[in-house]
């Protein structure tokens, strides 16, 4: 469906973005929104074998975002651009530092109802400014905003977007509320311990011997430890696998161990 509006263009600065926590400070209005150009950047590694594309491996790179409005007041400046605001004055210094920050608006789509988008960390760039002299013509210049956007250390999300005739979209009236955030991402499960389970029931399959004499180990009993220790490392190899899920792994593993220890033919 097709866009053709843009309005509400917010910006809320980010205070601090790690893998365990996030802060933004409160959203603020930039009014008279013009434009606004979302541009993604893709790396792509080809590799060719038997004279064709054999695999393509592609990643994000960083994200070009350019807004235009119709005014942009030197205190709304000043917080966007890292200057200082001083009894009306704009102080611009070779030492700012712009700080990161999110960018949301909304877009109007064919049909009345509206796309909401947020941009999730981004800086911007110095502006440049263009002044012309009057002529007979008018000649608007407008000022115009350089972004460069990347994924959030806390989650790896870059943006949200979100359609008012979604069903499942309940959030039109507070979108501009506050920059959206999941809850905290659980912390990964300690597989250690696991790990080192693992460790030793390989040894233990790696020594058995399958057959019908002393000593050896019937073939059944091997096929379904073998099992177990596959069952166990996918667990190990999982990254959302919580805590839960490793103990389970461990216990099913150790049972395993011990079921087929018992196994070995003694007469």
């Amino acid at each position: 469906m097709s866009q053709y509006g843009l309005k509400d263009i917010h910006f809320a600065i980010l205070e601090k973005d790690t893998k365990s926590s996030i802060l933004y400070y409160d959203v603020e209005e930039i009014p008279g929104a013009i434009n606004a150009k979302i541009n993604p950047n893709v790396n792509t590694q080809e590799l060719y074998a038997d004279d064709q594309l054999w695999e393509s491996i592609s990643a994000l790179g960083k994200i070009e975002v350019e807004i235009e409005t119709a005014d942009l007041p030197l205190a709304t400046r000043a917080r966007v651009l890292g200057n200082k605001y001083e009894n009306g004055v704009l102080v611009e210094n070779k030492d700012d530092t712009p700080p990161y920050l999110a960018l949301g608006f909304k877009s109007l789509r064919k049909g009345g109802k509206y796309r909401y988008i947020w941009l999730l960390k981004g800086v911007a760039q110095p502006m440049g400014e263009d002044f012309t002299t009057k002529t007979d013509n008018v000649d608007h210049k407008t000022p115009v905003i350089k972004f460069t956007f990347m994924p959030r250390t806390y989650d790896g999300d870059w943006k949200r977007t979100a359609d008012e005739d979604s069903l499942e979209f309940t959030g039109a009236d507070s979108w501009f509320s506050e920059v959206p955030i999941d809850s905290p991402p659980l912390s990964p499960a300690d597989k250690s311990e696991l790990l080192s389970a693992i460790g030793i029931a390989q040894g233990v399959l790696q020594t058995a011997t399958i057959g019908t004499g002393i000593g050896e180990y019937p073939e059944n009993d091997y096929e379904i430890f073998s099992n177990a220790i596959d069952n166990a490392q996918v667990i190990a190899n999982n990254n959302k696998a919580t805590k839960r899920d490793v103990d389970k792994a461990k216990v099913n593993l150790s049972l395993a161990l011990l079921t087929f220890q018992g196994a070995k033919i003694l007469e």
